[in-house]
């Protein structure tokens, strides 16, 4: 069972990487040419430098398109990127490179800048690894960066260092972006985040809720929390093995057992919101014994009947990280892998005068499902073996189990 398990996790593994979607969307050439077309969406995390794209959805090719050609190309109503040569300051806020005078350093970049607001002023963003800058445009001013920087103060060499920040961009929009309708408080508690420079420039722009919606959803980002109830069947077998006495040897038969719990999942705010992270704790109470026999010491002594008595019960907290594959607007597949803490207490008890009581070990955990209208849920996870026994033991009991997990999601 857990070869094939793993073979169709592969599988899913390869398919999710094989997986291709392209949309409806438009590009424009240099020479001013709009073509329309379907593109590859990436729901781009980093700003892009190139775009994929075909002209017919029945094409098995398609063709690469770089910013050395396109002015700007987008993808429906929500994505949109355009090309753009400017000054760019790249200062980063690692303490071992931190600038030492608060002063932007520019480099000239053509870059394709992601659209954000559109407007009397329009705003835009450029993301790359951990750098993050927004650019502004009005009638009156071409396209600049809207400058923030951390910086290191040192007052002299034996004083502590103080970081500091350069928010210069507050007094861009003050000179540049300011309205009736924006206060001196409005800038003075505007940080240097994409929510609130995105409010700001709708509030300047006098944009609806409805068209604000719109535009401010072109970074593909749905930050989504759900909370569901996960009952679920475990398909459990345990084994245990002796370091030093293999008549202890003895694998127990397999046994069934319901189980309960609880999932936190949290949608990550890029790839078109195709990974989450999750936290399952499950409760679970798990109970078996056997008795066996073996040969005695010489060919004619007796049989020597042996018994194995296995209680397990606790709180398994498996946190992990998930990646999803859509399939339409109400269904998806998913597959995800985690780590596996265990709150459970474990007694092995042994021809009943050898008892060991111990905490449970901590396992990893593989799993794959379906997922229809966010609400309804079907998984089946493999868990890695775990020893219920105390690790300095001469014996070790292997816990394993393939567990077959509902869920329904609350909210």
């Amino acid at each position: 069972m857990k070869k094939t398990f793993l073979l169709i996790l592969f599988l899913c593994c390869t398919f999710i990487n094989a997986q291709v979607t392209f949309e409806k969307g438009y590009f424009i050439s240099n020479n001013g040419n709009r073509t329309e077309c379907l593109i590859r969406n990436l729901d781009w995390k980093d700003n892009p430098t190139d775009f994929r794209y075909k002209i017919d959805p029945n094409d098995k090719d398609y063709v690469t398109e770089t910013i050395a050609n396109v002015s700007e190309f987008g993808i429906g109503n929500s994505i949109a990127f355009k090309r753009a040569k400017v000054k760019i300051d790249r200062s980063t806020d690692d303490l071992s490179k931190i600038s030492q005078t608060g002063k932007p350093v520019w480099e000239e970049s053509t870059l394709f800048l992601r659209v954000l607001v559109t407007g009397e002023a329009s705003l835009y963003s450029y993301r790359e690894a951990n750098l993050f800058r927004y650019f502004y445009e009005t009638k009156e001013v071409p396209l600049e960066q809207l400058v923030y920087l951390r910086y290191i103060e040192t007052q002299n060499e034996n004083a502590s260092k103080n970081i500091k920040e350069n928010t210069y961009y507050k007094q861009q929009l003050n000179l540049n972006v300011r309205s009736s309708n924006i206060t001196e408080n409005d800038i003075k508690n505007l940080s240097y985040t994409k929510s609130d420079l995105t409010k700001y420039f709708i509030k300047f722009n006098n944009i609806s809720p409805a068209t604000e919606t719109k535009k401010t959803s072109a970074d593909g980002e749905k930050n989504i929390f759900h909370i569901k109830i996960t009952p679920g069947i475990s398909l459990i077998s345990l084994s245990m093995d002796s370091k030093s006495l293999p008549y202890r040897n003895i694998k127990l038969d397999n046994k069934t057992n319901f189980k309960i719990g609880l999932e936190a999942e949290y949608i990550l705010p890029f790839n078109k919101n195709k990974w989450s992270v999750f936290l399952n704790p499950t409760y679970q109470k798990y109970k078996n014994e056997k008795s066996y026999s073996i040969p005695g010491l010489f060919p004619t002594s007796p049989l020597e009947e042996h018994e194995v008595d296995v209680e397990y019960s606790g709180i398994q907290i498996p946190m992990g990280i998930r990646h999803y594959l859509f399939l339409n607007k109400s269904s998806k597949f998913f597959i995800n892998a985690g780590f596996t803490f265990d709150a459970g207490k474990s007694k092995v008890v042994y021809d009943k005068d050898r008892v060991s009581e111990s905490t449970a070990g901590s396992n990893l955990a593989f799993g794959f499902g379906y997922n229809f209208k966010d609400k309804f849920g079907v998984e089946a996870r493999l868990n890695t073996k775990k020893n219920l026994m105390n690790e300095y033991s001469d014996l070790a009991a292997n816990y394993g189990s393939v567990d077959f997990i509902f869920s329904y999601t609350i909210f």
